[in-house]
């Protein structure tokens, strides 16, 4: 994540020693001399310059930025600052208020304003840190309390407190759904457990680091297998190779090949075919355990009853072909299969491996699923991820839209952020499957939530508009929450 910082005074010398290792700092002063020793803290980009000035902004970056401070000794300096970024759509704003006089001109700008003391720096923090809530110091400033949201992507979340060593550090409380708890060795860390941990202020930036790390576990909360169907070697070279990408870029631990049971075909050609295309498969190890599953379809057996008893995390199948009415027909069927077992399902268009990971933003529990699901799989395959908001003009649906839009975009990018993944905004007006069409490219992979309504022959919806219009292969990820 960005910051940009107005003033290289002792309050964000103070704030850079602070601040966790994921943000990328640019400091703006006039005064060489206070760039040189806030450079000293840590690595930064300082900038020698009026930071109010919009020139100067945009040289640091605004347009890029997630977060600014303003911290000079000059009020006018600050609030102009302030403006600046509010206007390019920043949403992390924070300011020193050099003069207590003057926190209400700050307030009227609905930015979190500080008296400058020995607090600030820990204060502003607070601010920008997402998985940072509150801090306090005691004991004379040797000790500090800090308290953490236990993220779902946190590498803590199912480790008991035994299993985190420290002789210098504690977790001191855990409020779980609205309780209390004291914890023991015994207690396990749970996603969205708010901890309090008690250690020593010289511990700082190791608590930090321990409590905001993130893993990508991308399907694991659903199963450990990929799951794909093969009959045809058009299968072969369709969705099971593109079962192979995903389980090469994901936390899955294997790839789980479903095919028709040769033994339960009467034509003996076809049965050899099917035998041949089996052991080819099984040659093709890129590194991956490859495990076949042969079922009988005439029994009702297929790709969907094998992944309710197979600890399956994705599944594949082709994207939906031929006329609109049948691929609307087919689509159907498979997301209403798909949800039966509450699963991911990877509609394969066969253009892979992907070049970017496109995400609508939107604050839904399936479009947070979604959020997090691109970010796992950006961070294996190490590739860009664009977070895409489009909205109705402004006359229709009034600013607020644009506003919540952009909120959704930082959100997804604070998220992205703790695993170094850097996102991409992209606000477009109009359609949003022709936005979206144009943004995933044929080369791209779109990740969407699933839709609470399947789409129909009637009604298909927008994943409806976008598996029929859209060359890129898409990926549907239900909510859990």
């Amino acid at each position: 994540m960005k910051a940009i910082v107005v003033g290289a005074g002792g309050t964000t010398r103070d704030l850079l020693h602070r601040l966790g290792d994921l943000w990328d700092v640019t400091v703006i002063d006039k005064d060489e001399e206070r760039l040189t020793r806030a450079a000293d803290v840590r690595l930064i980009t300082v900038l020698q310059g009026d930071g109010s000035s919009r020139v100067v902004l945009n040289q640091a970056g605004l347009g890029q930025a997630d977060a600014l401070v303003a911290a000079t000794n000059e009020d006018a300096v600050n609030l102009e600052a302030c403006r600046q970024a509010i206007d390019a759509g920043l949403l992390m704003v924070v300011a020193v208020a050099a003069d207590p006089e003057q926190l209400s001109h700050y307030r009227e700008l609905k930015i979190p304003a500080f008296s400058p003391d020995r607090l600030t720096a820990r204060r502003i923090e607070i601010n920008l840190e997402p998985r940072r809530l509150h801090s306090a110091a005691f004991a004379d400033g040797m000790a500090e309390a800090i308290e953490f949201r236990i993220a779902s992507d946190s590498p803590l979340r199912g480790r008991a407190l035994k299993d985190l060593h420290s002789e210098s550090w504690l977790v001191a409380a855990i409020l779980r759904q609205g309780r209390l708890i004291v914890p023991h060795g015994e207690s396990v860390l749970q996603a969205d457990d708010l901890v309090t941990v008690v250690g020593a202020a010289a511990d700082f930036s190791t608590i930090v680091r321990i409590f905001s790390t993130a893993e990508a576990r991308f399907p694991i909360d659903f199963g450990k297998h990929v799951a794909v169907w093969m009959e045809t070697e058009s299968d072969l070279n369709g969705p099971v190779a593109e079962a192979f990408t995903i389980t090469r870029n994901s936390a899955a631990e294997s790839l789980l090949v479903v095919h028709p049971d040769p033994a339960t075909i009467s034509d003996k050609a076809q049965a050899d075919y099917l035998r041949r295309l089996i052991e080819q498969v099984t040659q093709i190890h890129e590194g991956i355990d490859v495990v076949t599953r042969g079922v009988d379809p005439a029994a009702g057996a297929d790709l969907f009853t094998v992944a309710q008893s197979s600890n399956v995390g994705i599944l594949v199948a082709r994207k939906p072909m031929g006329g609109r009415p049948v691929r609307r027909r087919r689509l159907s069927k498979l997301l209403r299969a798909a949800s039966k077992v509450n699963l991911p399902i990877l509609l394969a268009a066969g253009h892979h491996p992907y070049q970017r990971i496109v995400a609508p933003t939107r604050d839904t529990r399936a479009g947070r699923a979604a959020g997090r699901a691109a970010i796992d799989l950006a961070t294996y395959a190490n590739l860009p991820v664009i977070a895409v908001a489009v909205v109705p003009p402004p006359f229709i649906a009034g600013e607020d839209v644009r506003d919540e839009a952009v909120r959704a975009i930082a959100r997804l990018r604070e998220e992205a952020a703790v695993q170094g993944i850097n996102v991409k905004r992209r606000i477009r007006q109009g359609n949003p499957v022709r936005a979206l069409q144009d943004i995933v490219g044929s080369d791209g992979l779109l990740v969407l939530g699933q839709p609470h309504r399947t789409p129909t022959t009637l009604v298909p919806g927008i994943v409806g508009y976008l598996v029929e219009r859209s060359t890129s292969s898409i990926l549907l990820v239900p909510s859990q929450e």
